[in-house]
């Protein structure tokens, strides 16, 4: 059933290759072996300084304390440690927040180095800002800029953010953020409330020429999977410019989305290098081994991607 061709909307530069070029090499041949021929490659780019601000171990003790019935009944297994040593918990993510960032430059010179095959998309910067951001990304090719309301401790509906979503629509660039979750205390309610699909429909309703990508189809969460799902649905419905990727989704919430509002705006994503143990094959085989029509697997793994990088004139 297999074709190839397929378009991956959602990967990472392999974080242990601190070479861009390097990394692009290693992310080409994971695509190879998938049968993928592009990739949309997102920077990360958390603040450690923001981090600091917001966070302590207080900010954790009283997050995990606030969703303690959640927690014991999910059994997370580092209950003890965010909710008993939270300090230990801080310095634990202060460290993995400064391993995983991989700059907006960085994806562009993988882009640049992978012969058309990947598009690099920019993170948004808490540091600089709006504006700063807008500056950064002018007249590059970036395909647009992402935004994660966990580890940037913004939404994607605050009015500061504008300028640059003007400016955006503009220019014709997408605007990617991610929804659900994010690891840690981030699986915290408290923590990643920011990150609700529900936060998207101003954007939407406000910028119709903007196309706007809900990433991990507002479900990522190890401990419940499909935790904004149905917010992330609704606005895929009242929203011609409203897509979703299934990166880190769950088969049968896939599988559900395409009974409920149909496929003609998911697009596939594997989260590269970023779910532990699973390879993009892996993820293209999720898709395949799906229980629908053989036009709706297509569809998520290249069709849909295809026909909407060539209305932005990218392809």
């Amino acid at each position: 059933m297999a074709e190839g061709g397929y378009i991956d909307f959602h990967v990472h530069l392999p974080w242990r290759e601190h070479d861009p070029r390097e990394a692009a090499r290693r992310l080409l041949a994971e695509m190879d072996s998938a049968g993928v021929e592009r990739a949309v490659v997102i920077a990360v780019e958390p603040s450690l300084k923001l981090f600091k601000e917001r966070v302590n171990a207080e900010t954790i003790r009283k997050a995990a304390a606030d969703a303690l019935d959640y927690l014991v009944y999910m059994r997370i297994p580092r209950l003890r440690r965010i909710l008993f040593s939270p300090e230990e918990s801080l310095n634990e993510h202060e460290r993995i927040l400064v391993e995983h960032t991989r700059r907006s430059e960085d994806v562009l010179e993988a882009a640049e180095a992978s012969g058309g095959r990947l598009l690099a998309v920019a993170s948004y910067n808490p540091e600089l800002g709006p504006i700063g951001t807008l500056e950064r990304i002018k007249g590059k090719r970036y395909l647009g800029v992402k935004l994660y309301p966990t580890l940037h401790f913004c939404t994607p509906n605050e009015k500061r953010l504008r300028p640059l979503l003007d400016y955006m629509e503009s220019e014709g660039l997408i605007l990617i953020v991610h929804t659900g979750c994010d690891p840690g205390i981030w699986e915290l309610p408290d923590l990643c409330s920011g990150a609700r699909p529900s936060s998207l429909e101003p954007v939407a309703r406000r910028h119709r020429d903007l196309v706007i990508v809900v990433a991990h189809l507002g479900s990522y969460s190890a401990l419940k999977p499909g935790i904004y799902f149905d917010e992330a649905l609704r606005l895929i419905e009242r929203y011609d410019n409203v897509y979703a990727d299934t990166s880190a989704v769950d088969s049968f919430l896939v599988e559900l989305a395409v009974e409920r509002v149909g496929y003609d705006k998911l697009l596939f994503g594997s989260d590269y290098p970023y779910v532990t143990g699973l390879t993009i094959a892996d993820f293209v085989e999720s898709i395949l081994r799906m229980n629908i029509e053989w036009r709706a697997k297509m569809a998520i793994l290249r069709w849909n991607a295809e026909r909407l990088l060539k209305r932005l004139g990218r392809l």
